[in-house]
């Protein structure tokens, strides 16, 4: 088996479940045909080079994987017949930039991982602050108020009268 990488890119118009339907279709091809994938990744929306058909961005889905030489010939006949996709590549990688691009692979996925579970760490921390906060601002509100409507409120008799300009 050999490994091989499928880059594509889908119109910017379709939807969350239109693409996900997309790739999943896709991504069934490798599987029905015997294939393993290494990484099967949205690569997000970006800006084009140049327009085509009238789109400046598309969103990019990057396939890694291993099969025999007629998979990617039918995945690649079915993303250029489809009107959705406005780009396609697939390259066969050497062995050794196979298991580079394998590991590079392991590695992304697990820094995603990592990175949601400490921004849910921190959204849930934020969350638990600013429940607390509302609490102790109630109490530090009133405190800081009340000193300060003292300090701004007149007081009785302590004035001293100005003099007034003509002498009286």
């Amino acid at each position: 088996m050999q490994t091989y990488e499928t880059l594509f890119v889908t119109t910017p118009t379709l939807t969350e479940e239109e693409e996900q339907s997309i790739v999943e279709g896709l991504a069934q091809i490798v599987t029905d045909g015997g294939g393993s994938f290494a990484a099967n990744e949205r690569m997000g929306r970006r800006r084009l080079a140049y327009p085509i058909e009238k789109h400046n961005d598309g969103v990019y889905v990057r396939f890694l994987y291993d099969s025999d030489a007629a998979v990617p010939k039918e995945l690649e006949r079915r993303l250029r017949l489809s009107d959705r996709i406005l780009r396609v590549l697939t390259v066969r990688l050497e062995p050794k930039w196979a298991v580079a691009s394998k590991e590079q692979a392991v590695r992304d996925a697990q820094a995603r991982v990592e990175a949601a579970e400490r921004e849910k760490l921190e959204r849930e921390e934020a969350e638990r602050k600013a429940l607390e906060e509302p609490a102790a601002e109630s109490t530090e509100t009133t405190t800081e108020d009340s000193e300060s409507d003292r300090a701004a409120a007149p007081s009785g008799g302590d004035e001293t009268p100005k003099p007034s300009e003509d002498g009286e």
